[in-house]
């Protein structure tokens, strides 16, 4: 997500106007899910795609040519609102028999044009996301300017009612309806409230992945897991191997040993952890403290064999079987892998599962 707004920032910012398509839901089987977003530019003869997709295809195809009317008439298509729209794509019927598809869902799609009066929003969006915050932006369907919920200490749930809001001012009720409604969704949806459809679109902070280690395996996770879009941090205490040479696409941190290892380190729900180091030893120390962390994952490299002689010290340690009911080990999905590569991808594919 953050080359997306990269991108949405430096248009907006050299002044180019830009179309943005989010699809607020998607019912039975789908190319993409709600909260995919496409964002558009003029050209010539219509619009191109510079991030993003609902989907591709034929769908995509009518999301361009809606973009397209939106860019040059202010928004002449199923709703008639200035500069927005919201289209219904059925995948059940002729549309999708006309592009040989086999979906056979619902889209529900906001088209909005967007200029560089929404710039300020934008970049504090982008503020809040480098600081680790989740938030809300909150748009009428209809017409009128939006408006940015962002949390108060951090908090995103019913009760941090209090946070800054940005851009459009809106009561203490919407806010608070709206905080109810996102608590806990990645996906982008309609509010409707008072009378009034709004789209309500969570936008998160890149989830932080730690992968303590930084040898063979580690590069390719590193790099597969930063186009997964985390945020990359890998750690050891053998300074030419956490560099910034070995790891262009992940913060490298050198450490002087792996005791306190995750200190100034994100360690909430939201953390992915990987432990790839050399040997059993620093294993098991970092994994005595990944379970003093809420992290939301913990993973382990290693052999059921080694798993074993690694559970059997943390037990000696205090470690109940509930604590060691949260590891990944052998880590990743079991798909025969034997390479770095192959295992980066076991790994991957099990961070997103």
């Amino acid at each position: 997500m953050s080359e997306y707004l990269n991108t949405l920032l430096a248009h907006l910012g050299r002044g180019e106007p830009l179309v943005q398509a989010t699809i607020l839901a998607a019912l039975g089987s789908t190319p993409r899910s709600a909260g995919s977003r496409m964002l558009l530019a003029p050209e010539a003869d219509g619009v191109r795609i510079l991030a993003g997709t609902v989907g591709g295809g034929l769908v995509e195809a009518q999301v361009m040519a809606r973009a397209t009317h939106i860019m040059d008439s202010g928004g002449r298509c199923a709703e008639r609102c200035a500069g927005r729209c919201v289209e219904q794509f059925d995948l059940t019927g002729e549309l999708a028999a006309g592009a040989d598809m086999i979906c056979g869902g619902r889209l529900c799609v906001f088209l909005e044009r967007l200029g560089p009066g929404d710039l300020p929003l934008f970049r504090r969006l982008a503020l809040a996301l480098r600081q680790g915050q989740r938030c809300l932006r909150l748009t009428p369907l209809a017409h009128g300017p939006a408006s940015l919920l962002l949390p108060k200490g951090g908090c995103f749930s019913g009760e941090c009612f209090g946070g800054e809001c940005f851009g459009a001012e809106i009561d203490g009720e919407l806010a608070l309806e709206a905080w109810r409604a996102g608590q806990g969704s990645a996906a982008s949806m309609v509010l409707t409230a008072r009378g009034q459809d709004y789209a309500l679109e969570p936008w998160a902070a890149a989830s932080p992945l730690c992968i303590f280690g930084a040898g063979h395996v580690s590069r390719p996770t590193a790099q597969l897991a930063a186009m997964l879009g985390f945020r990359v941090t890998v750690l050891d205490d053998r300074a030419d191997f956490a560099s910034a040479e070995r790891f262009p696409q992940a913060q490298p941190r050198v450490l002087d040993s792996y005791a306190d290892c995750f200190a100034g380190l994100p360690t909430g729900p939201e953390t992915f952890v990987v432990i790839v180091t050399r040997g059993h030893l620093h294993d098991a120390e970092v994994l005595a403290q990944a379970l003093r962390t809420s992290a939301g994952y913990i993973g382990m490299i290693g052999s059921r064999c080694k798993r074993d002689a690694v559970y059997a010290r943390l037990r000696g340690q205090g470690f109940s079987e509930a604590d060691l009911g949260r590891v990944r080990c052998p880590i990743g999905l079991a798909i025969g892998a034997e390479t770095p590569e192959e295992i980066a991808v076991s790994i991957s594919a099990e961070l997103v599962a």
